[in-house]
């Protein structure tokens, strides 16, 4: 069984100095070098969750995959993604996937690259069907470790 996290940064917008104290060195050095403060929130919510849910305290506590793919090595396994104002964070005892996107639009660059044909059209419908196509495509990519450099 799996547990889904979720914050909503513009709740700790005020507090990002104090946020990014908390974290692991790492992190923290991550979200300072985001120049746009919105994507360095999101950055430093997400060390949080990963520090408040897993435990993560050390920047060692964490392997990464060939393609980045954050995980523990004792786990338990875990897939994280943000986007705009949240962060989603999904632990299971098994590999898991997550993705969350703000509601868009889908560009035709983007349909022509990862989408196949009828996967396009349906996406052309209406914004859910691009949205359900495309975080269900991003989460498989997570789950799998290899972004969008799996074929």
């Amino acid at each position: 069984m799996g547990h889904i996290y979720y914050c909503d940064m513009k709740k700790f917008e005020h507090l990002y100095e104090e946020c990014v104290f908390l974290l692991p060195e790492k992190r923290r050095q991550k979200a300072e070098r985001i120049i746009n403060k919105n994507e360095a929130l999101l950055s430093a919510t997400t060390g949080l969750m990963m520090k408040k849910v897993l435990g993560v305290t050390e920047d060692s506590m964490l392997s990464y995959g060939e393609h980045g793919k954050p995980f523990l090595e004792q786990g338990p396994f875990f897939s994280i993604s943000h986007s705009r104002q949240f962060s989603v964070l999904a632990v299971s005892e098994n590999e898991i996937g997550i993705d969350i996107e703000m509601h868009q639009s889908p560009s035709e660059r983007l349909l022509d690259r990862c989408f196949s044909e009828e996967e396009a059209a349906f996406a052309k419908l209406s914004t859910e069907n691009f949205l359900r196509i495309w975080t269900a495509k991003e989460a498989v990519l997570k789950l799998f470790g290899t972004g969008f450099s799996y074929s």
